[in-house]
């Protein structure tokens, strides 16, 4: 009996053994600081603990990040006409400049880069200035698909802007780009933003955009700063420093045979530590 081309490419793989998923290391970014928020360097794979997709792994490497950021600090355009705003971010950038290759990009009705990834905080400080209107969910989502095509090694994503507003592009998108992409988003965000309660879209923008703003951070082991005036930016954004200079980078493995699965999470034996984690991690 003849068989078709198609009918014997589909016998030889009926009879094929199914394709072996080999073990894999994934790396994760995790902020682990003491009861100060301080900085703790003396960690160890033994005193950790991981698990992704409920299931505990094996950890090969733990120690104090050394691969050089790609920081993104994107900041909502009406911010920057704020003078302490700026000088927030000046004094953000200037901690952080020897540890990162820093991007600077206001958020309007588009991004715009005012200073591409540089460590010279001259370029980066030159690029300061303000614009009207802004969409800053969709200004997320433009930074996270970046990276998503980029995929640096380690990346990091600061958000400044107002609550309240339009979200401007559907918020579970987002938050699926923000963990595909591997970033650790923080946000320091201003109360009193345009809230425009006229209508129920209106508020389902304002939704979606405050659920950008605090899931982000919260999935991808960053955190959000809410605060009541400018004047509070210095010390919102020396935390935020603070929590990406005090990160490690684990190194755990997937035994072979087992399918990545994005629910991650991290705890410590040690007592008075205190971990920021990702708790869903990229498909990778």
């Amino acid at each position: 009996m003849k068989m078709t081309l198609r009918a014997t490419v589909l016998a030889a793989s009926m009879l094929a053994p199914p394709a072996v998923i080999e073990a894999a290391e994934r790396t994760v970014y995790v902020t682990v600081v003491d009861g100060n928020g301080a900085a703790v360097t003396d960690l160890t794979a033994a005193d950790l603990v991981v698990k992704e997709g409920g299931k505990d792994r094996e950890i090969v490497k733990a120690g104090p990040a050394s691969a050089k950021m790609r920081l993104t600090i994107a900041v909502e355009e009406r911010l920057m006409a704020d003078a302490a705003v700026r000088q927030a971010m000046f004094a953000f950038m200037k901690r952080v400049i020897d540890k990162a290759e820093i991007r600077l990009v206001t958020i309007g009705l588009r991004n715009n880069t005012a200073a591409d990834y540089t460590s010279a905080l001259d370029v980066l400080v030159a690029g300061i200035n303000p614009r009207p209107e802004s969409q800053v969910a969709e200004g997320v989502n433009e930074v996270a698909s970046e990276l998503i095509a980029a995929r640096p090694e380690r990346s990091a994503l600061v958000v400044l802007a107002f609550s309240g507003g339009q979200a401007g592009v559907d918020p579970r998108s987002v938050l699926e780009k923000v963990r595909q992409s591997g970033v650790t988003m923080s946000a320091v965000t201003l109360a009193g933003g345009t809230t425009d309660s006229s209508s129920a879209a209106s508020l389902a923008e304002q939704s979606g955009r405050e659920q950008v703003l605090g899931d982000g951070p919260k999935q991808s082991g960053g955190r959000r700063l809410e605060v009541p005036s400018t004047g509070a930016f210095p010390q919102a954004l020396q935390q935020i420093a603070n929590d990406l200079l005090a990160q490690y980078a684990i190194t755990y493995t997937l035994p072979e045979g087992v399918k990545p699965d994005k629910r991650f999470s991290i705890s410590s034996k040690r007592r008075g530590v205190t971990l920021r984690a990702p708790s869903m991690i990229p498909d990778r």
